[in-house]
């Protein structure tokens, strides 16, 4: 089996899905979208089982980044027609998704949503969550754009801040808006990166080792069962 992972900055990669991958026998490859000197690869959902769309600062609301986004769009929908293939979408790759099914992504009205928080499960019965306890599960957030929940997709996590946190389309089809998916490392080097947009929100920092490795415990479970499914 084959992965690709579409980087859309180079600090953004897919952190603890590695190795869950080649646990499972993954051959994973990478395209950096952000490059201007590489080309997307022809029919690539023809070439990988599993298309990864991760986080970068570029947004699907801005109207002058659409001929950027267009090849994008088109994986979702290609993934969407095809049988036996599966696509996770994390934070700008999120947006990407829900723009290719129709819903409207937008800058949220709040402002920034950063750092910690709990994430409400609304579909505890939906497989992605089999072998979870609880009710809520702790995730990362960096993000100001929000989409709205695709006509057809199942709503499956919700913060108090931005309601629309993940959805899933016809179970081959992941949306995170929220991360669950950085290491400590990451999270270290984005603080750095990042520092001037997390100046913006007011995001819980605090204890980053010990958040870190509680969502990191829950996140594997459901990458494990998305892979699974």
């Amino acid at each position: 089996m084959r992965a690709v992972c579409i980087r859309f900055i180079d600090c953004e990669g897919p952190g603890i899905l590695e190795p869950l991958l080649r646990e499972k026998g993954y051959r994973i490859s990478y395209h950096n979208a952000y490059d201007p000197r590489i080309q997307l690869m022809p029919e690539i959902h023809l070439n990988f089982d599993l298309i990864i769309m991760l986080g970068g600062p570029q947004s699907v609301a801005d109207p002058d980044k659409q001929e950027f986004f267009k090849p994008y769009y088109e994986i979702v929908e290609n993934v969407v027609a095809l049988p036996n293939k599966k696509l996770i979408g994390i934070c700008l790759g999120s947006q990407i998704i829900a723009h290719a099914l129709g819903a409207n992504v937008r800058q949220g009205t709040k402002g920034p949503e950063t750092g910690f928080s709990d994430l409400q499960i609304l579909k505890p019965e939906h497989p992605i969550f089999s072998g979870l306890n609880g009710e809520s599960l702790l995730a990362f957030h960096l993000h100001e754009d929000i989409f709205d929940i695709p006509v057809g997709a199942d709503h499956l996590l919700a913060s108090e801040f931005y309601a629309n946190q993940m959805f899933s389309y016809k179970n081959k089809v992941f949306a995170f808006q929220t991360h669950i998916e950085p290491t400590l490392g990451m999270l270290n080097v984005w603080q750095n990166v990042h520092k001037e947009f997390i100046a913006k929100g007011n995001g819980d920092f605090t204890d980053m080792l010990s958040k870190q490795q509680t969502m990191e415990k829950n996140a594997k479970i459901i990458f494990r069962n998305i892979i699974n499914l």
